[in-house]
């Protein structure tokens, strides 16, 4: 067998290995599907590793707890909070007979009806205070002192506060100076300097000012 068919096959039997342990679809809701806040969601799955399912969890990470079921027909039927909006993440969980976990997750998204609009934002926290550590501190006190995640959100005119902190959102972050601090896109501020700056956040229409003081670490 020359190297090229040696390593054919042993990526064939990789991708063989990798189906077996990964044999769990969720074939509802599909990747991406489009739901509203507050929409009903039905979970389902199918299971072709050829190995029989002992139980099953189905869930979702952010808005569902989700339940366990030890017989078929394996699926879930929950509500998309009504204050959430963003994307949610489908968990299905099954331990086979042979006492093997396999695991399928999907994302969706989560949006409003077009005649529900932002009336409003608020931010947290207000100032932001950071501490610029000394170098080679340990890193856990770096990430302590040194960065600090945004709060955000947002009052609609059908009157429910949703968390909008999130890029997926339509929530944006910029620096006024970021020789002093930094913000991703997710609302996680980090120093880099000594000094003050202006985190401005906009969503929409409307938009807020965040203070930041960065100071030197004082034990």
């Amino acid at each position: 067998m020359n190297p090229l068919t040696v390593s054919g096959y042993l990526c064939l039997c990789f991708v063989l290995l990798c189906s077996s342990a990964w044999g769990l679809q969720i074939i509802s809701p599909k990747v991406g599907a489009v739901f509203y806040a507050g929409d009903t969601v039905t979970i389902k799955i199918k299971q072709d590793s050829g190995e029989n399912i002992k139980m099953v969890f189905l869930g979702a990470l952010k808005t569902a707890k989700g339940t366990m079921l030890t017989s078929p027909p394996y699926q879930y039927v929950f509500s998309i909070d009504k204050d959430f909006i963003g994307t949610e993440t489908i968990l299905a969980n099954a331990r086979l007979d042979n006492n093997k976990v396999i695991e399928a997750r999907v994302d969706i998204q989560v949006v409003l009806p077009s005649n529900i609009a932002l009336a409003g934002i608020r931010t947290g926290p207000n100032p932001v205070f950071l501490y610029k550590m000394p170098q080679n501190s340990n890193p856990n006190d770096i990430r302590i002192f040194e960065t600090k995640s945004m709060a955000v959100s947002g009052t609609y005119s059908d009157g429910i506060k949703r968390e909008i902190t999130g890029s997926t959102s339509g929530t944006t972050y910029t620096s006024s100076d970021e020789k002093v601090v930094t913000v991703d896109k997710e609302g996680k501020v980090t120093a880099q300097g000594l000094g003050k700056a202006k985190i401005t956040v906009r969503n929409g229409k409307f938009s807020a000012m965040v203070d930041v003081v960065v100071k030197p670490y004082k034990k």
